[in-house]
């Protein structure tokens, strides 16, 4: 049986959501809280639920492995552009010969111009992954923020390099249906990730490697970070990208951009 089109799932989402939180509301003005109490939960549950699933492609595609015949994967750096960081990681790249997709903020491709347009310069792919990056709320957006954020951030990319976003990806991997509907009708599409070593937050180099390495695949995508985290020294997240590409190789793997993310059927070699 196939599944409904995503923008039917996201409707039929938010109506059964605004159905029970309704009931809830009814059950408590005629003073039933102990009936309106789970309503209430249930509303919420039937819409956060989806949405704080990493990746979750409830309420539409969210791509998180690509066709391959070979041995190959995706590279993809979060969270800069980083001046403390970025530019040890391209320099890293350059030697091992390996181009990544970097999933920029908006506000840091303003603040470091240069170094945005050295990334697209040397053959990299800059993508948006909103304006603020506000993690802690960004999964609660309504319509006209989740709008504003992405389009926001494409702007900033095309203005500062020349280069036109096709790609998205959600801050820590959590979106509303109101985000995916905002994705999708600027004709982004979403991204997620099949490997992570969770290195934005506080991390241990050697953890990191051998989380990503236990999940390596052939079609997978790689989530690495290039923020800048309290007490990190400048060329911390280049020694461990540096390690993370000699490993790859060492298993006989290499690292590609696809080109068409529809089949996927001819990646460009980095």
């Amino acid at each position: 049986m196939t599944a409904p089109p995503p923008h039917l799932r996201r409707a039929a989402t938010q109506l059964a959501s605004g159905t029970l939180a309704a009931s809830a509301l009814l059950e408590a003005c005629s003073g039933a809280p102990t009936t309106a109490l789970p309503l209430a939960f249930g509303a919420a549950g039937v819409f956060l639920a989806p949405t704080l699933l990493k990746n979750c492609a409830w309420y539409g595609p969210v791509r998180k492995t690509f066709l391959t015949p070979n041995r190959e994967v995706w590279l993809t750096i979060d969270d800069g552009p980083e001046p403390q960081q970025t530019p040890y990681l391209l320099d890293v790249l350059g030697q091992h010969g390996v181009k990544a997709t970097f999933y920029a903020i908006g506000r840091k491709i303003l603040q470091a111009p240069e170094l945005s347009r050295r990334i697209v310069d040397e053959g990299h792919s800059l993508q948006n992954h909103t304006f603020l990056h506000a993690e802690r709320s960004f999964w609660a957006a309504g319509p006209g923020r989740a709008h504003s954020e992405l389009e926001l951030c494409s702007r900033a990319i095309c203005e500062t390099t020349g280069a036109t976003p096709t790609q998205f990806r959600a801050p820590v991997g959590f979106a509303n249906p109101f985000v995916h509907a905002a994705a999708a009708a600027q004709k982004l599409s979403f991204i997620g990730w099949s490997s992570t070593g969770c290195d934005g937050v506080a991390h241990h180099p050697e953890s990191v490697l051998a989380k990503i390495m236990a999940s390596v695949r052939p079609g997978g995508i790689i989530l690495c970070h290039d923020s800048q985290l309290r007490g990190m020294a400048p060329k911390s997240r280049a020694a461990l990208l540096d390690s993370l590409l000699s490993r790859l190789k060492s298993e006989g793997y290499s690292c590609c951009l696809p080109l068409d993310l529809e089949d996927n059927k001819h990646p460009a070699q980095g």
